[in-house]
């Protein structure tokens, strides 16, 4: 489980996102990979949480089931309404954000932002 200085640094990267990304952030949250809250996010959605946690696991079960390398740092899904899902993943913790890509250019997404948010995530799920 996280500790204290943990806790603070995961969110530090919730702060991180709401600061870059601004109106185009519609929310984020992080949890363990039960699905279960870790931090305060931002307009927080548990049962969000809860499920990507799941989806997570059957991507993880299915690419090496079918011989795929394993998933790497995060995962994207396209939903309708130019509305991005962005899981960023470390072994213990993911970081789920609900992303309006009409606010924010996707090159500034892909370039700059997802790369600075993974080293961030990183590094604060091993502060202790």
């Amino acid at each position: 489980m996280a500790t204290g200085r943990t806790l603070q640094a995961l969110q530090e990267c919730i702060n991180y996102a709401k600061d870059e990304l601004g109106d185009g952030l519609i929310s984020s949250d992080i949890y363990s990979n039960d699905g279960l809250p870790v931090v305060e996010g931002y307009n927080t959605n548990p049962k969000a949480s809860a499920l990507f946690a799941n989806i997570t696991d059957y991507i993880r079960k299915a690419v090496v089931s079918s011989n795929f390398p394993n998933l790497g740092d995060y995962y994207l899904i396209n939903l309708e309404d130019d509305r991005l899902v962005i899981v960023l993943l470390t072994e213990s913790f993911q970081w789920q954000m609900l992303i309006d890509h009409r606010k924010i250019k996707l090159g500034y997404l892909f370039s700059i932002f997802f790369p600075e948010a993974i080293r961030r995530f990183k590094e604060a799920v091993l502060v202790s």
